[in-house]
């Protein structure tokens, strides 16, 4: 380990510490339930983090989008339905984080879609209750100006993960079919940091781009920041699945696993707070969906319950129960399970609306393993 290393580390975890102490001094209650993960996973019990995607407008139409084929506007250009289904409204927000604190859960992102487009916004942050949840927002960063940053810190959004595709400018844009959208990220970098938003990027990574300077770079950008840079894998669903070259291998996801020890940067898949959980479904996250639908992952598109019809607690249960999400994997189940893949992409094919309803991909008597 080079000295630069020990120094780097040892920075972000004083950041790390001031960042618990302020939030244990501001809102003792959510820190309270963030320090009780770990005792909830050693008793057997899981905390997943909840996406909220209640709305999937956005303005931008990026290339690997995983939430595409869950858009109006695939639905009409594509399948010419409208979709009927029930939406979630405020009242349901509600129910959902009385659920989720009953539960002693303390987590919620919103996204999409992209979140700072919806009217909303500032009503589905306090539906959730800034003072029962420690809340996230993903953003493109287009409309991430320092008076938008602010704002959000003073409605109670606590964190923002904002994308970032490469650190060439025009990669990047190429990437979100916007010009000027690097620009944007940039700009939203600084304002961020400038509000006292705990920031985070993300990048997708596509096959063999791990082994390029160009995202060397990126680690070393976001570790000179002192933020981190979440890595997601490209996988087969969303906009993906058009393009199976982008999808990584073994190969990629063991280099980042390599770089995890020079910088910080990390994935799904990297141990957290003492925690390793392997392959995060349903232990470590969920997705709700703007039908109510809840995805044991951001990237499977076949549910395991519905919170019209069925309590938290009862989905979460369930999801546990099924012997692909339930039990301990080392590997991504949707990004290097082949044969999780392949089941995965034969039944969704068949639908047009996602994702598939619990009982139909999904179920206790579990189809899958036939």
């Amino acid at each position: 380990m080079s000295s630069t290393e020990n120094i780097s580390n040892s920075a972000l975890t004083s950041y790390e510490l001031t960042r618990r102490n302020d939030l244990a001094t501001r809102k003792p209650y959510i820190a309270s339930k963030l320090a009780k993960v770990s005792e909830m996973e050693a008793r057997g019990e899981i905390s997943p983090i909840i996406r909220l995607e209640k709305s999937y407008l956005c303005n931008f139409q990026c290339t690997h989008c995983s939430a595409e084929y869950y858009m109006d506007r695939h639905l009409n250009k594509i399948h010419h339905i409208q979709d009927d289904r029930r939406k979630i409204d405020l009242e349901a927000v509600k129910k959902l984080s009385e659920e989720a604190d009953e539960l002693g859960l303390a987590r919620f992102v919103i996204t999409g879609g992209e979140p700072l487009v919806m009217k909303d916004f500032d009503e589905v942050v306090a539906a959730i209750d800034p003072e029962k949840h420690y809340i996230i927002t993903d953003t493109n960063g287009w409309f991430l100006d320092d008076k938008r940053a602010k704002h959000l810190k003073e409605i109670g959004v606590e964190k923002v993960q904002l994308s970032l595709d490469s650190m060439n400018e025009e990669e990047h844009d190429n990437f979100r079919n916007k010009k000027g959208s690097y620009k944007r990220v940039m700009r939203a970098i600084d304002a961020s940091i400038n509000a006292g938003l705990n920031l985070l990027l993300s990048t997708v990574l596509i096959k063999g781009r791990v082994k390029t300077a160009e995202f060397k770079e990126m680690c070393e950008f976001a570790t000179n920041k002192g933020v981190g840079l979440y890595v997601s894998y490209a996988k087969p669903t969303g906009s993906c699945t058009e393009h199976p070259e982008f999808v990584i291998e073994k190969e990629d996801a063991d280099i980042l696993r390599e770089l995890e020890k020079q910088y910080n940067v990390f994935s799904h898949m990297t141990p957290s707070y003492g925690s390793y959980k392997g392959c995060i479904t349903v232990k470590g996250i969920i997705t709700v969906t703007s039908t109510g639908e809840i995805t044991p992952c951001p990237y499977i598109d076949m549910s395991i319950g519905n919170i019209f019809q069925t309590p938290l607690q009862e989905i979460l249960n369930r999801g546990m129960r099924n012997p692909w999400l339930g039990p301990h994997r080392p590997d991504c189940l949707i990004g290097e399970d082949e044969k999780f893949i392949k089941k995965h992409t034969e039944i969704t094919s068949r639908y047009t609306t996602l994702p598939v309803p619990w009982g139909e991909g999904f179920s206790d008597s579990d189809s899958l393993t036939d």
